[in-house]
């Protein structure tokens, strides 16, 4: 049963680390989306630039680099942080995505294995 537990653990710690690097490409985002703002307002004085149109390119340049930030940041960690099988200790568990309100499976290749919010679903013969 302890096995278990740390497969939730370490699916908690895994989607902690996801949220952390969201909250990091948001705040890196916000950051080049005010530098951008300040920069356009401040030193470009030949383009007379309605403050409307400064305010939406900082923050669509912000958002793009929020995104992309966001995106390589989830994928780093995909790959850095696995969820071991508790039943054979493989090296990474498959991770099965369902629907988005649902807690994804995971599953084990080499038994054959499915887990679903920590719990042992069904386990196949070979």
């Amino acid at each position: 049963m302890r096995s278990f537990q740390n497969l939730k653990a370490a699916e908690a710690r895994r989607m902690r680390y996801i949220l952390l690097a969201y909250l990091i490409a948001g705040f890196v985002g916000l950051s080049i989306g005010t530098t951008l703002y300040a920069v356009a307002d401040y030193t470009v004085t030949e383009v007379r630039l309605t403050t409307t149109v400064t305010i939406f390119l900082a923050a669509s340049l912000a958002l793009l680099a929020a995104y992309f930030l966001g995106k390589k940041l989830v994928e780093l960690v995909d790959k850095k942080v696995k969820v071991t099988c508790p039943m054979c200790n493989a090296p990474a568990l498959e991770e099965n995505h369902r629907l988005q309100c649902q807690l994804p499976e995971y599953e084990c290749k080499r038994c054959n294995s499915v887990y679903r919010g920590g719990v042992l679903m069904e386990k196949e013969s070979p």
